[in-house]
């Protein structure tokens, strides 16, 4: 899509959402299957930036922005999102794998770096990440920053429930769930269950599905 920068455009095949453009040569693929919300707002600030929405993928409500330069977020198929997606520095990228879902996700860089989520992940309410700590901490004798950003990677299959937050550097495997409220720091191995602040693994082998299937202890009439 070209325009002249600065201006919205709006496709019609889009539910008429406005793209605003404030930059040159940044790329933005949608494709003509996805759907996007009433009030799902798309704002490209800076250069060389790129936006990719794949087929069937429902953005439902939420913000896609990507502030300065050289960086891009790529949403795969079948995917149902809500939440915001901000790349807000330079060389920052999100990546959403094929039918991945949200509940109310906020993903943000404000640093450069990377968040690569698989497919098939389920996002409860309340989830956030960020690869930077948004201010510097320095040692007092030599000036060096101790705390720089660094990338999140979330594998296929996961599931985080409500209210989870995903901390710089932050590596989940695949096919693991991780309870709520939970504060993930460092690794987590696939097929884990890993719950509290910070996170810990209190179960391996494990294996979860968006299904309710049986199981559960019955309860009587009476309440027994």
């Amino acid at each position: 899509m070209a325009q002249t920068p600065g201006e919205p455009m709006s496709d019609t095949g889009l539910n008429s959402i406005a793209i605003t453009d404030h930059g040159w040569n940044n790329q933005v693929d949608i494709a003509a299957s996805a759907r996007l919300g009433d009030g799902v707002r798309i704002d490209l600030f800076g250069n060389n930036n790129h936006l990719r929405i794949g087929e069937n993928t429902i953005i439902q409500s939420g913000l896609v922005e990507i502030r300065n330069h050289n960086s891009s977020i790529k949403i795969g198929k079948n995917c149902a999102l809500t939440g915001t997606f901000r790349c807000r520095a330079s060389n920052t990228h999100i990546r959403i794998g094929d039918q991945t879902t949200s509940m109310m996700v906020h993903i943000t860089l404000h640093e450069p770096g990377a968040i690569i989520i698989g497919q098939d992940c389920m996002l409860s309410g309340d989830i956030a990440m960020d690869v930077s700590d948004m201010h510097s901490i320095l040692d007092k004798d030599t000036g060096k920053r101790l705390n720089p950003p660094q990338n999140i990677q979330i594998g296929d299959h996961v599931w985080l429930a409500q209210g989870v937050r995903v901390m710089k550097g932050a590596c989940i495997g695949h096919d693991s769930a991780i309870g709520t409220r939970a504060l993930v720091l460092g690794e987590i191995p696939p097929h884990s269950l890993a719950v509290g602040m910070p996170a810990r693994v209190i179960k391996n082998n494990i294996i979860w599905d968006r299904k309710r299937l049986p199981g559960a202890t019955e309860i009587d009439e009476e309440g027994g």
